[in-house]
């Protein structure tokens, strides 16, 4: 066993050294594919796609640093990322010699591209951040039969408001950070409404109130979750817990395991897809409050609000899942 497990952390540790390597020798322009790396690594991945791909274009959903750093050495070619919509043909791309990771490049020669504010979410134009706005003659002409759509998406003026939230790079190309309305995209290609999910987490006997997050470059759902007192004194006394033990936090796995599958059954029942449910979660005391800037007046999560305060628990949600 530790003979095998040896071997694994080398191997691990070549494809490291190999990846490196190959992407210092791309960012030289040189596409050569007849490195002893080539020999020893990826001329094995290239031959499962018929060893003749010479150019690689990413869109739809962004890709994570760490997908694309190890596609672009597999392939050792032509890789770009770029930005669209089914609305307008591609709005910004890459180019040739563009190899920063997380960045779609500049706009395209047909279109103009605009970041508008969006106060709400304290985007601002003057910070190089806000909603891409895209204006040409790829863009569509309107939804079918359905006007009000077509005037909420495209201006009077001729612009599309494609919802995406951008910021100009020190370099100006175009990065996507956010989205405007509340709809996550996943690293798959899934858009997501994470009020509807919370709307069937909440009725968990076990939940006062959740929170549904996902990121752009991970293919998985996460949520916070403020536990219920009663209910969980409750399940305390009816599962023979000391109520001195620390169970209402996230060590107490027994607890965690019984909410968490709760959710998931409750998911199940009112018709969530897989990509739907959560795949990790985390318990936290204090809830969202009007007070505290976690709520707005109407009881709605201030969703950026929340998602700055727990930006690290949200992330170490993901750590766990990637090990």
């Amino acid at each position: 066993m530790a003979e095998a497990q040896k071997k694994s952390l080398i191997a691990r540790g070549l494809l490291k050294l190999a990846i490196r390597a190959k992407l210092a020798q791309l960012e030289r322009g040189d596409f050569s594919q007849d490195t002893i790396w080539d020999r020893l690594i990826f001329n094995k991945a290239r031959s499962r796609f018929g060893g003749q791909v010479k150019r690689v274009i990413s869109g739809s959903a962004s890709l994570s640093p760490e997908v694309a750093k190890f596609s672009r050495a597999i392939f050792s070619c032509f890789f770009i990322e770029g930005y669209g919509q089914t609305e307008c043909i591609v709005g910004t791309s890459q180019t040739v010699n563009d190899h920063r990771l997380g960045e779609t490049g500049v706009p395209t020669p047909v279109n103009h591209i605009k970041l508008v504010d969006v106060p709400e979410k304290n985007y601002f134009a003057r910070d190089n951040v806000g909603e891409i706005c895209i204006q040409s003659k790829a863009v569509f002409k309107g939804y079918l039969h359905d006007e009000v759509k077509t005037h909420e998406a495209i201006s009077k003026d001729g612009w599309l408001h494609t919802g995406d939230i951008g910021r100009w790079t020190e370099h100006r190309t175009l990065q996507i950070i956010d989205r405007k309305k509340n709809i996550y995209k996943l690293s798959q290609g899934e858009y997501i409404a994470p009020e509807k999910i919370e709307n069937i987490y909440s009725r968990s006997r076990f939940i006062s109130q959740v929170y549904v997050y996902g990121d752009s470059l991970q293919n998985a759902l996460v949520a916070i979750v403020v536990l219920d007192d009663d209910m969980v004194k409750a399940w305390m006394t009816e599962n023979s817990i000391n109520e001195g033990s620390n169970a209402i936090h996230a060590n107490n796995s027994k607890l965690w395991q019984t909410v968490f599958n709760d959710m998931i059954e409750l998911g199940k029942k009112r018709g969530l897809m897989s990509y739907e449910q959560i795949k990790n979660m985390a318990f936290i005391t204090e809830p969202f409050t009007i007070e505290n800037g976690l709520l707005t007046p109407t009881f709605k999560a201030r969703r950026h609000a929340v998602e700055k305060k727990y930006k690290n628990v949200l992330q170490d949600l993901y750590k766990v899942l990637q090990k």
